[in-house]
């Protein structure tokens, strides 16, 4: 799924109007303040509203799969930042470089004079974007709590009917070298794609393997999936405070902070015994 609301044609027409409520704001907006044949300032506003709607989608796939729920607050507040200057820069320059292109040099910059304003309004347009992003995937996380403590104690179930290996160390291959990782040094996993990174006292590696795999092949009794993307080593954690309303916040014992789902911290108390 690319877009919360490309599910079904209601959520994409809705996604639709959306843009085109924006453009006709915009519109009125910068008939005040641009001396330029109306035509050519609804052509700009659907423009905008067009490449800001692209950027949109883009937005969400690099917000859903960009693990920044895992971060901790000041993390993501400057991952948000840059990413929003990121996709102001991208709009604001496709935009104005189209009518450049077509319209040429005089006529593009009647519309340079009021960036400012445009600028204003892209930031407002970014939040409202962000702050329904982060809602959908809260709706996402608290739908998974419907179905993923079933799936764990199914998983735990055939774990303990199965003779499952557990390991003790992992063999990372790095160029021309192998590092050994033991499983006491390990300080969380965390999904990078078709990869896991593993965050180790020694150091950080990158091994071609699945969350599952390392979910269902660790120590259960010391290693727990805090988040979909996201395996914690319980004797490394050092704090654990509310975060937001459904979900708290470890502090390891090297100082880096990790985000829970509710689901996950149901698994934390089970491990822990609290």
């Amino acid at each position: 799924m690319l877009h919360p609301y490309f599910e079904n044609t209601a959520k994409t027409i809705q996604y639709i109007f959306i843009w085109i409520t924006y453009a006709i704001l915009q519109i009125f907006v910068l008939y005040a303040l641009v001396a330029v044949p109306f035509w050519l300032i609804v052509l700009d506003g659907f423009t905008h509203a067009l490449v800001f709607g692209v950027l949109g989608i883009l937005l969400w796939s690099v917000i859903r799969y960009g693990n920044f729920a895992v971060l901790n607050p000041y993390q993501q507040l400057i991952n948000f930042i840059a990413l929003g200057l990121l996709s102001i820069s991208i709009w604001l320059g496709i935009g104005y470089g189209i009518f450049y292109w077509f319209f040429g040099n005089e006529t593009a910059a009647q519309f340079i004079q009021v960036l400012p304003v445009r600028g204003f309004i892209g930031l407002l347009v970014y939040l409202l974007i962000i702050q329904q992003y982060r809602l959908k995937l809260d709706q996402f996380e608290t739908n998974n709590e419907i179905y993923e403590p079933v799936v764990a104690s199914e998983e735990l179930k055939s774990r303990t009917d199965k003779n499952v290996e557990v390991l003790e160390r992992i063999a990372v291959k790095s160029g021309s070298k192998i590092h050994v990782v033991m499983i006491p040094e390990i300080y969380y996993l965390q999904a990078d794609g078709d990869y896991v990174q593993i965050f180790s006292i020694n150091g950080k590696y990158l091994k071609e393997q699945t969350m599952k795999y390392f979910e269902e092949h660790l120590p259960e009794n010391q290693f727990v999936r805090v988040h979909r993307s996201i395996i914690v080593n319980v004797e490394m954690i050092s704090r654990i405070e509310l975060y937001e309303k459904q979900s708290q916040l470890l502090t390891l014992k090297n100082g880096q902070q990790i985000k829970t789902s509710p689901a996950g911290y149901k698994a934390l108390r089970m491990v822990l015994n609290l």
